[in-house]
């Protein structure tokens, strides 16, 4: 299984008694429709090579999903997943932006062990855990998202099928890079939605790996919801319908910031200073089909030119209103986000109708899940790079009739770093010792192993760059949190039970003094376990990183 840095740190888990061996097999047995096969069957389905189906989207944050609790938005088909498997609480990005969450997922490996800690390349030596499900008998596939690279960074060796993204890919007239007749070229979908696009072709690669007499190992990367939230005309007219009534303000949207370190303070990206007006917030398009916006008692207007069209600025009388122009962001942005995210649960209804059709649900492990979190107006923040709740932590749910009791809910915490693990240990296959997750196919099961993490390390490379943020890491536990601004010399710690929405740096106050002591010596220990020895202190932004 390879080395893992959280061994000897213990603690027992709340649902290792959840179920009893024969509980639980009766339990997925009759939940899976099941009623006349007994739990040995059962038992001898999960030995049985699952499919497997991982369906992950860009930027979509937990509180935007039903099953999590979130009072923005209704997503049927993914809470409908949740409910019939399994439901992880505590799921968590180790390095939260786009490129390097895509690599720990691939490779099992944190950023300075696997060369990518910022938006730079992956190098095609390093073996993917498409290249090792391939030796174990799958058919593999990678479709839609890649953003290590270009085409030439993805391993022929590693995929049966592979069509990517150029880049961050098209929400509308989709195409994709691919291997065909031995050379790269490019597949265009004139008149199509990404969403829905990517959803039939994965099902096309499903059917190629079932004509295969394989097991498959689908990748299946969405472009939705990454800005600048492109809605289909399914869903646009309906959320921009929508009022503050229906998608109601964060409780921080007009955080202060105070008492907390200078990085959320000198941050860009913002919902008031750094959306778009044109390319965002699309105000003469929102304002000329009759989009509507009331804040606070006054009904707002958009502005028009001389010409009486409809422009790309803030509304008559809102210059100076920072309160009204930070709650017009909001909503304009969470319209078509949302929008995004409804065509996204749409597409995770239509695969387990798919799976279900070609009579392979039972035995196919499905899981949804994002490359991180995202702020939603949070501190009146959007985008990621904190280590901040709304940031670290990504949905994860998944089902597997044959294995995962209905309603099975895992507060452990996992890593993006598991994932490779994971996958390889529901396959029966070994986990290379280079990687540094862990598989948590019995979690999903509701048996925590004695030995698991109780806390884990992150990290994030970026001192200044576009959205002006600062580079930090730190250690979050089941409780707790501490990061270090290491180029700024400033600490934040926080008290989750204290304060979930991490309002108050309570790292000067005296009686957390103790505890601050021993989270900064087991950070030190868990860097040294990792092997972070600063390789990539000085990354910027964009570019190769020099260690």
């Amino acid at each position: 299984m390879g080395f893992h840095a959280d061994a000897p740190f213990c603690y027992t888990a709340c649902m290792n008694d959840r179920y009893t061996r024969r509980s639980f097999l009766a339990m997925a047995c009759a939940s899976a429709g099941l009623a006349g096969i007994g739990p040995s069957a059962l038992a001898g389905a999960e030995r049985k090579k699952p499919n497997i189906l991982f369906m992950m989207t860009d930027d979509h944050a937990a509180h935007a999903i039903g099953a999590y609790g979130s009072r923005i938005n209704h997503t049927p088909h993914i809470d409908a997943l949740a409910r019939r498997g399994a439901l992880f609480t505590n799921c968590f990005c180790t390095n939260p932006i786009c490129t390097p969450s895509r690599a720990g997922i691939l490779t099992g490996m944190y950023s300075h062990a696997n060369g990518v800690p910022v938006f730079n390349d992956i190098s095609p030596d390093i073996k993917t855990v498409g290249g090792y499900m391939r030796d174990a008998g799958y058919y593999t596939a990678f479709i839609g998202k890649w953003h290590l690279g270009g085409p030439r960074t993805v391993r022929d060796s590693d995929w049966d099928r592979w069509m990517v993204y150029a880049n961050q890919g098209e929400y509308f007239n989709p195409w994709y890079w691919e291997k065909k007749d031995g050379r790269i070229r490019r597949t265009e979908y004139k008149g199509e939605y990404a969403t829905e696009n990517i959803t039939r072709v994965t099902q096309d690669a499903i059917d190629r790996a079932l004509a295969a007499g394989k097991p498959f190992f689908a990748m299946m990367h969405h472009k939705a919801p990454h800005r600048n939230w492109l809605p289909s005309p399914k869903y646009k007219a309906r959320f921009r319908a929508m009022t503050l009534k229906d998608i109601p303000v964060p409780d921080t949207l007009f955080d202060a910031w105070e008492g907390r370190a200078s990085p959320i303070k000198t941050t860009a990206m913002t919902v008031l200073r750094h959306m778009r007006l044109k390319e965002d917030l699309k105000l003469a398009e929102y304002f000329a089909g009759g989009g509507k916006f009331e804040f606070e008692g006054r009904a707002y207007e958009g502005r028009r030119n001389a010409n009486g069209e409809y422009i790309d600025a803030w509304p008559e009388g809102m210059e100076n209103d920072n309160r009204a122009k930070a709650a017009l962001s909001y909503l304009r942005y969470m319209q078509d986000y949302l929008a995004c995210v409804q065509s996204v649960d749409d597409s995770v209804g239509d695969m387990a109708a798919f799976l279900e059709k070609r009579g392979i649900a039972r035995d196919t492990l499905v899981i949804y899940t994002s490359d991180q979190g995202f702020f939603l107006g949070d501190h009146g923040l959007y985008d990621k790079r904190f280590m901040m709740e709304e940031v670290i932590k990504m949905p994860f749910v998944a089902q597997w009739p044959a294995a995962i009791a209905p309603g099975t809910r895992v507060d452990d915490m996992v890593l993006n770093v598991d994932f490779a693990p994971t996958f390889l240990q529901a396959a029966g296959a070994p986990v290379p010792a280079g990687m540094q997750g862990r598989g948590f196919v019995e979690n999903m099961k509701g048996r925590t192993p004695a030995d698991w993490r109780k806390d884990a390390y992150f990290r994030y490379y970026v001192e200044g760059g576009e959205h002006a943020t600062a580079a930090w890491y730190g250690i979050r536990t089941r409780t707790d949190k501490l990061m270090f601004y290491y180029k700024r010399g400033e600490w934040e710690y926080f008290d989750l039970r204290k304060d979930p929405e991490e309002l108050d740096n309570a790292y000067s106050e005296p009686e957390c003094a103790a505890r601050i002591a021993q989270l900064k010596k087991r950070l030190a220990r868990l860097r040294a376990a990792l092997g972070d020895r600063d390789q990539y202190r000085n990354a910027r932004e964009y570019g190769k990183p020099q260690p």
